[in-house]
């Protein structure tokens, strides 16, 4: 009984160790304590466990799932180990065996909150939404106070347009946990797209919070202070783009409004190279600089990020002002794209940004999903596809490959300039076309649609010639 005891002690003083080297970060030393106990106790399950959960952690996934394996060898219903090597799986791609995982992990252990909540995630990127849904929900039952569940769940309810149950479950996140701006995020997100601009654009501010896990980007570190919506009389204010291309292109059009409706004394617009042109002749915008990291900036009064700016004028009479158009094209390069002809001239774009977070949703696979469109007779079709899609043109003669051509936006703008409509997915593209005053029919996924595209409704507050195709 005393040896029994003393090796009990000894095993527990062991594990005790590791856990402190592996809280403490010290990787390598707690890798030669895995190694050494392993070595004289080769079927001791728990540091085989700890090994595979360190391995995985760091990147070594065929590691941790010998390590797993070797541990289900000993103890094949262990539910933490089968849910560790569907984690494995699934952070190495590996979908399908994921999923059997998973569902072994939770066979062994019914109600295991933990596994619910990661089989969920996995339904979720496989599309599988309602039956996210579910385990999402066998999570809650296990654990009602597992805020990584219902965060989750409320964010598959946006995903596919159960925004009141998507807004009802963030406030329940926010209830328990009133500072996660993640969930800030994402509910002002989900208000944006009903409606609810006040609330919507206040909580939109968490997207660059710096105690946002998943913030957008990071706010520079500038001693003016940021604007608040305050008069701007004699004041010289210095706003900054973020994002997307035709996020900056959308909502250039309040940078007019600040001298207009704010008496800002001078507006600088700090932006970017591709989009300098086309946004510098925007009346009233005194000045658009593009500025390297570290490069001085001209003197200001304060400032703003370009997506704050909406909230100041949401009282206003035309909150979303101006309906009409605001961007123009260069008049000299007209001649460069001219499209002859009586028929219908109608722009294409079916595919926006690869490193876009949403472009699995937005992007169409291929142009040959638009066939029957591209069949119908008395169109002049013509591509604006510029970079990743535009080689799919080549199956297409009766669409004109235009897009390849095309060196900048304004050079797109010109094209657009003599189209009769534009049909497209969401992308810079159709903003710029919005932008232009051109009808535009857009192609909207039904699931993980931006916020921009109101709920319910086939047109826009942002353009007054935009239709939604869903």
């Amino acid at each position: 009984m005393r040896l029994k005891k003393n090796g009990g002690s000894d095993a527990l003083r062991q594990r005790q160790l590791l856990t402190q080297l592996i809280q403490q970060g010290k990787q390598e030393e707690a890798w030669k304590k895995i190694r050494a106990r392993l070595l004289f106790a080769p079927n001791d399950v728990w540091f085989i466990h700890e090994a595979a959960r360190l391995a995985r952690r760091n990147g070594q996934l065929e590691d941790a799932v010998r390590y797993y394996q070797r541990g289900l060898r000993l103890m094949p219903q262990d539910a933490g180990m089968l849910n560790g090597l569907g984690l494995t799986h699934y952070d190495a791609g590996r979908f399908d065996d994921a999923e059997k995982y998973y569902r072994a992990a939770l066979k062994a252990h019914p109600g295991y909150d933990a596994c619910h909540n990661n089989y969920a995630i996995l339904l979720e990127k496989m599309r599988r939404y309602d039956e996210s849904l579910v385990q999402y929900q066998q999570a809650l039952q296990a654990r009602p106070d597992y805020i990584e569940a219902r965060y989750g769940m409320s964010a598959v309810l946006a995903y596919i347009g159960r925004l009141d149950d998507a807004e009802r479950e963030m406030r329940q996140v926010l209830k328990i946990q009133p500072a996660d701006e993640r969930c800030n995020t994402s509910l002002g997100m989900v208000l944006l797209q009903k409606g609810q601009y006040a609330e919507g654009w206040r909580r939109y501010q968490s997207r660059y919070a710096a105690k946002n896990p998943k913030r957008f980007f990071a706010l520079p570190e500038l001693k003016q202070p940021y604007w608040q919506g305050e008069s701007l009389a004699g004041k010289t204010i210095l706003v900054k783009t973020e994002q997307g291309m035709g996020d900056e292109i959308q909502f250039c059009r309040y940078l007019t409004r600040l001298k207009v409706e704010k008496q800002a004394a001078r507006v600088i617009m700090l932006g970017r190279t591709a989009l300098r042109p086309l946004i510098s002749q925007l009346p009233n915008l005194d000045e658009y600089l593009v500025v390297a990291d570290g490069q001085p900036l001209p003197a200001f009064d304060c400032w703003s990020m370009l997506l704050d700016l909406p909230q100041h004028f949401i009282a206003s009479s035309q909150p979303f002002a101006p309906e009409g158009r605001y961007l123009n094209c260069d008049k000299a390069r007209d001649a460069c794209w001219t499209i002859a002809g009586n028929k219908l001239k109608v722009g294409l774009v079916w595919k926006g940004a690869v490193g876009h977070a949403n472009d699995r949703n937005r992007s169409l696979p291929h142009l040959s999903v638009l066939a029957q469109l591209l069949e119908l007779p008395g169109i002049e079709w013509v591509s604006l596809q510029k970079g990743t899609g535009e080689n799919e043109v080549a199956e297409w003669p009766q669409l004109r490959p235009f897009g390849a051509l095309l060196k900048d936006y304004l050079d797109t703008a010109s094209v657009i300039e003599q189209l009769d409509l534009v049909i497209g997915v969401d992308t810079s593209v159709i903003h710029l076309a919005g932008a232009m005053g051109k009808p535009c029919w857009v192609m909207l996924a039904a699931t993980a649609r931006d916020w921009r595209w109101q709920a319910h409704r086939e047109e826009t507050s942002w353009y007054s010639i935009f239709t939604g195709i869903q």
